[in-house]
């Protein structure tokens, strides 16, 4: 055998021998099983119950009439006289706007002709006032339905400042989270440290407390002496999840 045959023997040989033992190093890592991670995952929610120190209605003023210029006038002269009276009460122009303007026909059917006629226009102006003074309330109602206001609707309590609140709520759920993992730790012998994820898992809403629409109109009939509207309470809500690896 020729010196040159064997040389290129040996060198098969060894890339054979090479190629084999890659394949096997790759099966030997490929089939090491890989140890789960073991984790303890807890949840909590905390809560806040603050009394509401601020209010949102929505004061109104409908007028009708044959002609929708004549409507659309008295509705104005009304709403004019009901602006004077809130910022009597010193509240600012920029906690009162337009939450509706809306002009529409009135119609009455006829069932000899089988159609429909319009017989008038009503003219509906409706203002969202926020009132940063809580106790003001029932004076802002009495003193918009004394002056032309007839309907007042959609009273809500609310906080000027929730996130103040809401830290609270989430500073509580966060401590309540983690009391949970170290006595789930604990039990089981488990050290744990700082958790390996931190979820906050509420989007910080919270209801405002709301009362239904009520007819201006019939509380002044009623002649009460002054309205009289309790606040409640309102809570605040945080979510939050911990999970610790160990």
């Amino acid at each position: 055998m020729s010196k040159k045959i064997i040389v290129v023997s040996i060198l098969a040989i060894a890339l054979t021998f090479s190629a084999l033992w890659g394949g096997m190093s790759l099966v030997n890592y490929a089939d090491t099983p890989q140890a789960p991670q073991k984790t303890i995952s807890v949840s909590s929610e905390g809560t806040v119950k603050v009394k509401p120190d601020m209010a949102h209605i929505n004061v109104g003023v409908q007028t009708e009439n044959q002609s929708s210029k004549v409507a659309q006038q008295e509705n104005a002269a009304k709403m004019n006289k009901v602006m004077d009276v809130v910022k009597g009460l010193k509240i600012a122009e920029s906690d009162i706007k337009t939450s509706q303007y809306t002009i529409y026909p009135m119609e009455r059917y006829d069932e000899k002709a089988q159609r429909s006629y319009v017989i008038g226009y009503r003219v509906i102006n409706t203002v969202e006032i926020a009132i940063r003074d809580i106790s003001k309330v029932g004076a802002v109602i009495d003193a918009v339905t004394a002056n032309d206001a007839n309907t007042v609707s959609n009273i809500r309590f609310t906080v000027a400042d929730p996130d103040k609140y809401y830290l609270q709520a989430l500073e509580n759920a966060t401590s309540k989270a983690k009391a949970k993992a170290e006595v789930l730790a604990k039990q089981f012998g488990i050290k744990i440290g700082l958790p390996s994820q931190i979820n906050e898992t509420s989007g910080g809403y919270y209801p405002p407390i709301m009362y239904s629409s009520m007819d201006s109109m019939k509380v002044m009939a009623e002649a009460a002496p002054a309205t009289s509207i309790s606040t409640g309470e309102l809570e605040i809500k945080a979510s939050v999840g911990l999970v610790y690896t160990y």
